[in-house]
């Protein structure tokens, strides 16, 4: 875990620059431990070394700083699947590449699986549009990877394709983080385990089930 930092004000664009960065990277070694939900400004304040009115100072809120993390999250995860769809043109295989690199990113998960609900909440107008950019961004470098190879040029089509995945992503993810009480559940009684969600199979079906529906289908615009 990240121990405290002794910081003095910052007064200049590098040094606020320098602030954030320490405070990102704070608030990812925790998640190493902690859930997104669990997570509280109050904690992160403390691990940073600064009283929680400081970390405002360069953060609007909890939700502001792991929206900047997320995004930073998501491009790490396309970076890591442009390599592994080197020379890979079909679906399976395709599926295959973006669960796995996927299931190691539990953080980027946990992340995806939070931000509709609970992350593009208690943030302003300003920050929610920086993030929705950055989004799209992200969006659009995500089909370009993936619908070229599979010989899909739709806009409609990429639009379907990545709110599938954010939408698989986050809700396998959520799905396969039992209560102690449910895995409690699922371990006694084996005629239920079956129902316990497997995140890197069930992530490599529901995707190759969803490129395979791209592929097949032009999806109507309204």
């Amino acid at each position: 875990m990240a121990q405290p930092t002794a910081f003095q004000r910052a007064r200049t664009d590098e040094q606020r620059a320098a602030r954030r960065a320490i405070i990102l990277e704070t608030t990812l070694s925790l998640l190493t431990t902690t859930r997104v939900a669990d997570l509280t400004l109050n904690e992160l304040a403390r691990t940073v070394g600064l009283a929680k009115s400081n970390v405002l100072r360069y953060f609007e809120s909890r939700e502001a700083i792991l929206l900047e993390l997320y995004d930073r999250e998501y491009a790490a995860w396309l970076d890591a699947l442009d390599v592994a769809l080197a020379g890979i043109v079909s679906i399976e295989p395709i599926a295959d590449v973006m669960a796995q690199t996927i299931s190691e990113r539990p953080i980027f998960c946990d992340l995806c699986a939070s931000a509709p609900g609970v992350l593009e909440h208690n943030v302003s107008a300003e920050v929610a549009a920086a993030y929705k950019r950055s989004a799209v961004a992200n969006a659009e470098r995500l089909g370009a990877l993936v619908l070229p190879r599979l010989g899909v040029d739709s806009f409609a089509s990429g639009i379907v394709f990545v709110g599938g995945v954010n939408i698989i992503v986050g809700g396998v993810w959520a799905n396969s983080q039992p209560s102690t009480g449910m895995a409690a559940a699922y371990e006694a009684n084996p005629d239920l385990r079956a129902m316990r969600v497997n995140l890197g199979y069930s992530l490599r079906e529901l995707l190759a089930t969803l490129l395979v529906g791209v592929v097949a289908r032009t999806p109507r615009t309204s």
